[in-house]
């Protein structure tokens, strides 16, 4: 015997009802793994190791716990919110190890899915050129060198991808975005170089106009 339209749509509604309690529930936890990864970021940056390493244990706990959390309603998981947590905690993880000079995790160890890990790794690209210029201002260029190369490395290895903005994420966007940050970086690495050379020149140019003098009268 079929259902009546009331009793169909009154199932419906207990359904969704329950759905949006498990979103409001969900909901900080996601807010907390934003902030906990902007500070895992902060920490790593500042080679505040041990603090970052607990932080990053924290976030991985915290993305097991809200999949665990979201099992009875799985859509769940690839809301935009949760998605955008899933991203930001990549990026997180993924600064860390590659300012440790690191293996990076694999999407599968973070526990996110690929979308989120790829638009993780690029974004972390920017926290790459922030530590470029670190190291310029420190005048370490090897290191600026290595993670310039990094950022090269994960440029062209993106380009690739050319799915629809609907199953990447948008990351098509952020690998155009890349590139540019690419240029600007690899110019502010030529510039402190060619200023290197500079100064380890001029005490020999000092020396020769001395010795030029000496032949003026």
């Amino acid at each position: 015997m079929a259902k009546p339209i009331g009793e169909i749509l009154d199932e419906i509604r207990k359904v969704l009802d329950a759905k949006e309690i498990l979103r409001e529930e969900i909901l900080p936890i996601a807010r907390q793994m934003i902030r906990e990864s902007a500070m895992l970021i902060k920490n790593a940056h500042r080679k505040e190791w041990d603090e970052a390493q607990l932080r990053r244990t924290t976030l991985l706990d915290a993305v097991r716990d809200l999949k665990a959390k979201i099992q009875s309603s799985p859509d769940l998981w690839f809301a935009g919110f949760v998605q955008d947590a899933l991203k930001e905690v990549a990026e997180a993880c993924l600064v860390y190890s590659l300012l440790r000079s690191e293996p990076i995790p694999t999407p599968e160890e973070l526990g996110v899915d690929e979308a989120p890990y790829l638009n993780g790794l690029l974004e972390a690209m920017g926290e790459m050129r922030r530590a470029v210029l670190d190291a310029i201002r420190n005048d370490n260029l090897e290191t600026a060198e290595k993670l310039l190369a990094i950022m090269d490395e994960v440029y062209f290895s993106a380009i690739g991808f050319d799915q629809a903005d609907a199953v990447t994420q948008g990351a098509r966007r952020r690998t155009d975005s890349l590139r540019a940050l690419l240029e600007r970086t690899r110019s502010d690495i030529t510039l402190a170089t060619q200023y290197r050379k500079l100064v380890k020149l001029l005490p020999s140019l000092s020396e020769f106009t001395e010795t030029e003098n000496d032949f003026i009268p």
